[in-house]
């Protein structure tokens, strides 16, 4: 009985530590989802047309969520507004290569070493 009961004594720091992991992944992913709505309302009031805009949001998503990777949140809102800035200054759509580029040198200058993809471009 003595061990059953230092068992069960056990699981809710288990489950706690289990739920605070997933709900740090979540808050990132609603934080990238949160982004990716806002460019796309950007992308709406500037060029008036979503054609093209599907490859260019998966391809946003995947440079966001290596930058959260990589360099966390804060980095990531930093290359999210300038895919935001970029639109409205330009009034066109970045290409996915460009944000890479853009986004592996603020991960440089940041101290944090770049990951496959970001290398990639």
């Amino acid at each position: 009985m003595a061990n059953g009961g230092l068992l069960l004594s056990a699981v809710p720091d288990y489950i706690g530590t289990r739920i605070g992991i997933h709900d740090v992944h979540r808050d990132l992913e609603l934080r990238i989802r949160g982004h990716l709505y806002e460019i796309a309302a950007v992308n709406d009031e500037v060029l008036g047309s979503r054609q093209g805009f599907p490859a260019s949001e998966t391809g946003y998503r995947k440079t966001l969520q290596s930058v959260t990777d990589v360099a966390g949140p804060d980095l990531m809102d930093e290359v999210a507004a300038s895919i935001k800035e970029h639109i409205r200054t330009h009034e066109e759509r970045p290409a996915n290569q460009a944000v890479r580029k853009d986004a592996r040198k603020l991960v440089s200058k940041a101290g944090y070493p770049p990951d496959d993809y970001l290398n990639a471009a």
